[in-house]
């Protein structure tokens, strides 16, 4: 069994421990954002906060529930199996892990990285505590009351400020400041390693009292009123904060409620709604949506008189109605045979309407693409079309009920996600005409697919090629900065080892799959990797190449009085498409390499 680090050991981090604490108090504030550079105890905190909260049903610890960046929308949020339903009417509901986390923690990684839709997925059950699936016109709900926790390194790219805007609390995080807090770190790290169950151990009379300290502070929270006065204080810190909306006033309103509930206080006061601002307006300045300050919401310098209180659950079952189960069926004629051909007709209707991309179509089928349709799984969306197609090929009878079917019939759509792409520049830095000019077309198109590319997550990288051979100028990466630092000093001049780059570039792209070549040559190689020929060295490497990237774009940058033609040859082996230097600008090359990726 896995045993987590003590919340109560973390040393430091007192804003984040404090934050946590908050949303664990309340839920409905929305979940906190956790921004910071790796190793400052992110993903140690929030497995800690699981442990603080009880699952008072069971007597058990609280769920920790990690939502995995490649995690389908089903998997999310569930399924209906829809075997079950057409066979006897009756809905089963797969819980999603939204629904499993109930009770306890959720947590995102790299939250950054998500798609767009399933941010907004897990944030709306965050608020709400329930999730809801619907598919294929019937609809089912359940529990998700979860503290949300997602963290994210500014360095992979920023949250977007719509996306930010519906976490409740943020907070920066950093390493130790002083030689003796990372010391102290080390120490409490070092000490759970070589004894993890005599450090829990040691933990507990502090574990215990946060546990306690939660219970009772939830129990507390509705009891303490907010009042006029105490609203105008959060509406004239927004106006000053020139934050949009009112999400971030509710924030601060239960951040500050939560934390008068924590330390007990009789009443909700003014420190309380300008310490809860600290949290829950960071994040939402207009001059400072996606840079978290360090100030906070009243633009004073943070001082030692607003350290957070000293640290020292039972889930609310707000009822919510389930929504009720239509039947799938519902015939209306007058006799049995008109009865029969409406209920096949509303059927066969309402199940392919259901299968096209509406407003949940869309969210579900937009960012995936169907290659073809496979055998059923519970868990999965019907593929309504090629269900009914085997069930006529197979002769099924049409009832009064609708049409018969039977489990070998129904069908699955077999679909490739939407995901990351890596894109690799590999530019001719020889001695040639022109090398400034590639070097500066790769570096603009890799910014324009980095800043227009948030759904994808695409990554890009780029490997020069000179003299006796490459250099991996920027590994793979999403950060728009290290592009602009890694491209503006790169080393030029030299021969052509075009075939060492070929094999050097088939290496990279076996680590990243799926994954697309830009090629910047003009296919005169003149070094030899093993005593052959250079040109039937490339010719040999491309071809291995194809097999390991999913297509690519040769430029072409041959010039002169005689052509060879060679880059063309290049492109017609690796697969790609080929396109002349002086036919481009930045921007038409990252058009054509967006064009290139839909593709994939």
């Amino acid at each position: 069994m896995r045993l987590d680090f003590p919340f109560s050991a973390v040393v430091g981090q007192e804003e984040l421990k404090l934050a946590l604490l908050l949303t664990a108090v309340d839920p409905s504030i929305g979940g906190v954002l956790i921004s910071g550079e790796r190793g400052t105890a992110k993903s140690t905190a929030a497995r800690g906060l699981a442990g603080l909260l009880p699952d008072l049903a069971t007597d058990r610890p609280a769920p920790f529930v990690e939502l995995p960046l490649g995690a389908t929308e089903d998997r999310v949020v569930g399924s209906l199996d829809i075997s079950r339903i057409l066979q006897d009417g009756k809905s089963e509901l797969r819980s999603g892990l939204l629904a499993r986390a109930n009770g306890g923690v959720l947590y995102v990684d790299e939250v950054n990285l998500l798609p767009d839709a399933l941010v907004d997925l897990l944030l709306d059950a965050a608020a709400s505590g329930w999730v809801t699936v619907e598919r294929d016109g019937i609809s089912a709900s359940e529990p998700a009351r979860f503290v949300l926790i997602g963290t994210m390194n500014p360095e992979e790219g920023e949250l977007r400020p719509q996306l930010a805007d519906r976490f409740g609390l943020c907070v920066q995080v950093r390493g130790p400041a002083t030689p003796e807090a990372r010391i102290a770190a080390i120490r409490q790290r070092l000490s759970f390693d070589d004894l993890p169950g005599a450090a829990r151990e040691a933990a507990q009379p502090a574990e215990q009292a946060l546990r306690f300290g939660i219970i009772s502070a939830r129990k507390r929270l509705k009891t303490l009123v907010i009042s006029d006065e105490h609203l105008t204080i959060v509406a004239s810190l927004a106006a000053e904060q020139q934050a949009d909306g009112i999400r971030g006033d509710l924030a601060v309103v239960k951040a500050a409620r939560a934390l008068a509930a924590w330390t007990n206080a009789a009443a909700v006061t003014a420190e309380h709604i300008h310490r809860a601002a600290q949290f829950a307006l960071v994040h939402r300045t207009r001059h400072n949506k996606t840079r978290h300050s360090k100030s906070n919401a009243s633009g004073q310098t943070r001082s030692g008189s607003n350290s957070p209180p000293t640290l020292v659950p039972t889930t609310t079952a707000s009822a919510s109605p389930t929504n009720p189960l239509p039947s799938l069926y519902a015939p209306s004629a007058t006799t049995p045979t008109a009865a029969a051909e409406l209920g096949a007709t509303r059927l066969i209707t309402d199940l392919i309407d259901s299968d096209q991309p509406g407003r949940q179509g869309a969210e579900a089928f937009g960012r995936q693409r169907i290659v073809d349709s496979a055998p059923f799984e519970s868990a999965a969306p019907l593929a309504v079309a090629q269900t009914l197609v085997c069930a006529a090929t197979r002769g099924a009878r049409v009832t009064a009920h609708g049409v018969e079917l039977r489990a070998e019939d129904l069908k699955r759509h077999e679909q490739r996600g939407a995901g990351s792409t890596h894109v690799l520049f590999l530019v001719d830095a020889s001695g040639s005409m022109g090398t400034n000019r590639r070097l500066e077309l790769a570096k603009g198109a890799a910014l324009g697919l980095l800043k227009s590319s948030y759904q994808r997550r695409d990554e890009v990288a780029l490997m020069s090629f000179r003299s006796d051979g490459t250099d991996l100028v920027l590994p793979f990466t999403r950060d728009v900065r290290s592009v602009e630092r890694a491209l503006s000093d790169v080393a030029t001049g030299g021969r052509t080892p075009l075939a060492r780059a070929l094999v050097d570039a088939t290496d990279l792209l076996q680590t990243r799959a799926p994954s697309l070549l830009v090629l910047f040559t003009d296919g005169r190689a003149n070094v030899d990797m093993g005593g052959g020929d250079p040109w039937d060295e490339t010719l040999a490497a491309a071809k291995t190449l194809r097999r390991a990237c999913a297509g690519g774009l040769v430029i072409d940058c041959e010039r002169g009085p005689i052509l060879l033609g060679r880059a063309l040859v290049l492109a017609e082996v690796i697969g790609a498409e080929c396109v002349g230097l002086d036919d481009l600008d930045a921007a038409a090359l990252t058009i054509r390499i967006d064009r290139r990726l839909a593709d994939l």
